[in-house]
């Protein structure tokens, strides 16, 4: 195994039934509105912190650093579809979290506060708990894609259970990317 690995902290989706409401909800987006490209269902998840290129040595520092993280098992609602950086424009088409949203941000913030002690400062950006399920490369039709976003906007995905995150290795292939776990806190 190569001593650097890219590397990134995620809260996975494992709930089958989730996940096929989630496959659900991709069929739904406009694919002639927009050139997109879907998430393969077992690539999704919430990011919570992406390390990039990172030595196994520093991964296990890292592990040593977020050892003291509990988690209580929460319920999350999976809730809309939303996309960055807009809906006429958009690069990411992501589902969101409703109820209990801000326990993904507590524990994020708790993540990141911890990791600072390793040189780690937290992102700039707002972070918005949202799970990626399609990146668009090209808008045909930026009036259509935004009111495709628009009609997924309030739609009921399902609910899942938190009771751990993972840190994932993720090996970039040219049928996608390929994630592995490689330890996890919970």
């Amino acid at each position: 195994m190569s001593t650097i690995v890219r590397a990134f902290l995620s809260i996975d989706i494992e709930d089958q039934s989730l996940l096929s409401q989630i496959q659900n909800i991709q069929q739904k987006l406009d694919l002639n509105a927009a050139k997109m490209k879907i998430v393969k269902k077992e690539n999704i998840h919430f990011t919570l912190h992406f390390f990039g290129d990172t030595l196994l040595t520093k991964l296990d520092q890292i592990q040593a650093c977020l050892d003291g993280i509990v988690i209580d098992p929460f319920e999350i609602e999976v809730v809309g579809v939303g996309s960055f950086p807009n809906k006429r424009r958009p690069r990411i088409i992501w589902i969101g979290v409703t109820h209990n949203a801000s326990k993904i941000l507590n524990l994020k913030n708790e993540i990141d506060s911890s990791l600072m002690e390793l040189g780690y400062q937290p992102e700039k950006r707002k972070y918005t708990p949202h799970a990626t399920i399609a990146r668009v490369r090209h808008v045909n039709d930026s009036k259509r894609i935004a009111d495709n976003l628009e009609s997924l906007a309030n739609e009921v995905i399902g609910s899942m259970i938190i009771t751990k995150i993972m840190m994932m290795k993720s090996t970039l292939t040219s049928s996608g990317p390929f994630y592995e776990p490689l330890w996890q806190i919970g």
